[in-house]
């Protein structure tokens, strides 16, 4: 194989394993939505590390409206409030660009919705169906909301008497399902990227062996013969051959001894 192929197989077998990762943590996270994050509290701190969607809030409370008000008697009968340290977006979920505003510690963060849609807050019967949720074999009952548009800090929420929440991390969902696609994103580049690195290098091979030609020059040596005539004496031949343009070697092939012998007694 080409060292192209083995430098680029490496590379998208190391982005497979990366995205395998990434994905696994996000249906790790997935698993966990529906799971409560604070569990039967009656007050506390809620950290938000840059979630801007804040939490919601379930109590363990009947959806009726005994008075027939058309208001959930949970939203009448339950006292909750909250405050944020932190930075906060104005018109987080109804305006499209919310503006940033200083830290507010006086500022209610908690607001009433028996509804999940951020745009809809309010209990009313006649608007609104209340969620529930099921926690070990209980079913409880969303009230409200806590620190929409809040940014980085810490949120302090209390329930009047004593009233036990359950409360959600919102911003899970999205977040873990951005982190499953990524992650088969991520390994579906790994893989034709190490295809393609394997396919090059192969390719690259070939095509080097296939080029790599030995010339060789021929050599070829012509005899060529000398006559050597001496008066009164038959003719000797010699054979010499033709320098070879590669060795620039020349080799005379001398009469034999016998031969110039004979010729010496046969003049006497």
């Amino acid at each position: 194989m080409h060292i192209k192929g083995k430098l680029i197989g490496p590379i998208g077998i190391l982005i497979i394993i990366l995205g395998a990762i990434t994905a696994i943590s996000g249906f790790s996270a997935l698993s966990e939505i529906d799971d409560f994050q604070y569990v039967e509290i009656s007050n506390g701190t809620l950290i938000v590390d840059d979630l801007e969607g804040g939490f919601t809030v379930y109590v363990d409370y009947p959806t009726v409206d005994l008075n027939n008000n058309q208001i959930y008697d949970i939203c009448e009968n339950i006292v909750i409030t909250a405050t944020h340290d932190g930075k906060w977006l104005s018109g987080f979920g109804m305006d499209e660009y919310p503006d940033i505003q200083n830290p507010d510690p006086q500022r209610e963060v908690f607001i009433y919705s028996v509804k999940n849609d951020i745009s809809n807050r309010g209990c009313s019967t006649n608007i609104y169906t209340a969620e529930t949720a099921w926690y070990e074999d209980r079913e409880l009952t969303q009230i409200g909301k806590v620190c929409l548009g809040c940014m980085d800090g810490n949120t302090t929420i209390i329930a009047e008497d004593n009233v036990s929440m359950w409360i959600k991390t919102n911003g899970i969902a999205s977040d873990a399902w951005a982190g499953v696609v990524g992650g088969f994103a991520m390994a579906c580049c790994g893989i034709c990227l190490g295809i393609l690195g394997l396919m090059g290098g192969i390719t690259v091979g070939v095509q080097n062996s296939e080029h790599n030609v030995t010339i060789r020059k021929p050599t070829q040596q012509q005899k060529i013969e000398i006559y050597q005539s001496n008066v009164g004496t038959s003719v000797n031949s010699a054979t010499m051959n033709k320098p070879s343009h590669d060795n620039h070697q020349t080799e005379l092939a001398e009469p034999s001894q016998e031969q110039s012998n004979e010729n010496f007694w046969d003049s006497v």
